[in-house]
């Protein structure tokens, strides 16, 4: 395999037209930031595809004086890893730029507490609000378009195209809301193989910029996702879950100690023909397929492959060995993903996903807790709702009965300036260590109960108090004649497809035979 400098000076770029082509395309970061103009907007990728070394530079120009820039807007989904102190490290005040961001991570949070004044905080869901960003930003002509710049990262190009690699979610759509394209591109990144809407043209890129990876600005941190070891809590969570799972799930997990918990717990089980389908993939998927518990064959679509929208490449070597031009992974843009219509066709669908907090009628809060911005809703209501509309499919909200400072997660009622991410109508199974409860179609008092009865055994009492402040029928007879209530389990409903999901095309009238 040659490297990238083959492209710029050796033979290839002497004898191949494409690599050619590439090699006068190819500037410097520092040729790509003396082209930015004050008051130009740069449209950033996602996390997998988030460029470093471009923005890096238009920060080092920020300032006061005629070859300075100033109020540079940034539009970022996401900046998770790379470049998070950028703003802190060339711009604390805020003076001359805003970073316009979705979800919040931890070197976010850092920068923020340091006294960074450039962030500016906007919900953030896939992939309804993509669509709407996209309808914002978008022209049909190039040169009206809202982003002066979009910047990406990208694999070695091959051929004559450009693959979005770990950040297949929104790539295609930052080439499409920018008047200029410009990619970063990283040898360590694999070729990651469609899916759809990760291949570019080289014709539709405008500019490359090669990437120096001993530069610690562009190095993830290291982090061997095998080595996680989940928490006696966090077991207890996975093992509930377990309890609601079969043969033959197609799964949708992401990153964290109840997340791995749930992959351990299913690698020593006896489940088997697991598939696969997911917002975020990474070392949960190879484990499960290294341990024989994933093999996509007994998905409904996608047969035979993991469909995934983007991944944190965190040990950069794994990440390479398992998906570099490795027809088991299918990439796909988020709007397959995280489509209402793709999951109703993902049968026995099961999403796992995670909550800050939740109030005894079932409303879930993600994003943002007592008017603080802490993450984004993400696909979470997507998947919520999306992935009961399945044949089969459950979803899962999971959390610690108690906060970190010993705060219950389960409240009588919501806290001004919490943002619902997920109406309580819309609520599947919700699991703490103390159990899993299934709340669809539950009356106020059903909902209630339910939820008392996974909340930390301590909290009970003050939520049984809320409730009937609230005049929520917790204590009611029906519950001592019916306890079970009628109730169907999981495999009950295996068999049950939402009616919402048969499509009906409704027929045209008859056309008026004197027209």
């Amino acid at each position: 395999m040659s490297n990238f400098s083959d492209f710029k000076n050796g033979s290839l770029a002497q004898s191949n037209p494409v690599m050619q082509k590439i090699r006068n395309k190819t500037i410097t970061a520092e040729k790509f930031a003396s082209m930015v103009k004050s008051g130009d907007w740069i449209y950033g990728c996602m996390v997998g595809t988030d460029a470093v070394i471009p923005r890096k530079a238009v920060f080092q120009r920020l300032g006061e004086g005629p070859d300075k820039l100033q109020n540079i807007e940034m539009w970022a989904v996401d900046n998770a890893f790379l470049g998070t102190d950028f703003g802190l490290r060339y711009d604390k005040e805020g003076k001359y730029h805003i970073q316009h961001q979705g979800f919040i991570h931890k070197g976010t949070k850092d920068a923020i507490k340091q006294g960074w004044q450039g962030f500016d905080w906007y919900q953030w869901g896939w992939a309804m609000h993509m669509n709407y960003q996209f309808a914002r930003f978008y022209n049909k002509d190039k040169s009206k378009r809202v982003a002066d710049w979009g910047i990406a990262t990208i694999a070695k190009p091959e051929g004559s195209y450009v693959n979005g690699s770990y950040g297949v979610s929104n790539f295609m759509i930052t080439a499409k809301t920018c008047k200029k394209f410009v990619c970063e591109i990283r040898e360590d990144h694999a070729w990651c193989e469609p899916g759809r809407n990760v291949n570019l043209h080289i014709d539709d890129v405008d500019y490359f910029i090669e990437v120096d990876l001993s530069d610690p600005d562009v190095q993830y941190p290291r982090l061997d996702e095998r080595n996680i070891k989940p928490s006696e809590t966090e077991k207890k969570i996975a093992q509930h879950i377990l309890s609601i799972m079969r043969d033959g799930d197609t799964l949708q997990v992401g990153i964290g100690g109840i997340p791995t918990a749930v992959v351990l717990a299913l690698a020593d089980s006896d489940l088997k023909h697991l598939g696969v389908h997911t917002e975020m993939i990474g070392e949960w998927a190879f484990t499960l397929i290294e341990n024989g518990i994933v093999d996509n064959s007994k998905k409904s679509i996608d047969q035979g492959r993991c469909a995934w929208a983007y991944a944190v490449p965190f040990m950069p070597e794994r990440y390479f060995e398992f998906m570099h031009h490795n027809p088991m992974f299918a990439a796909y843009d988020i709007n397959y993903t995280n489509n209402f219509l793709t999951l109703s066709m993902v049968d026995n669908f099961i999403g796992i996903m995670s909550f800050a907090k939740m109030d005894i009628r079932g409303q879930v809060v993600s994003s943002c807790v007592a008017g603080r911005p802490i993450s984004n809703t993400g696909g979470q209501f997507q998947f919520t709702v999306g992935g009961q509309l399945s044949k089969g499919g459950r979803t899962v909200l999971a959390a610690t009965s108690r906060t970190p400072d010993g705060k219950s997660r389960i409240v009588g009622m919501l806290d001004r300036g919490d943002v619902v991410d997920v109406p309580s109508q819309f609520v599947n199974y919700v699991a703490t260590e103390y159990g899993i409860v299934n709340l669809m179609a539950c009356t106020d008092a059903e909902k209630a109960r339910k939820l008392i009865s996974i909340a930390h055994p301590d909290d009970r009492e003050e939520l049984e108090k809320e409730a009937a402040k609230l005049g929520i029928k917790t204590k009611h007879w029906m519950f001592d004649v019916c306890p079970d209530r009628r109730y169907p389990t999981a495999d009950d409903l295996k068999d049950h497809k939402h009616g919402y999901m048969d499509l009906v095309i409704a027929p045209k009238g008859v056309a008026n035979p004197s027209s």
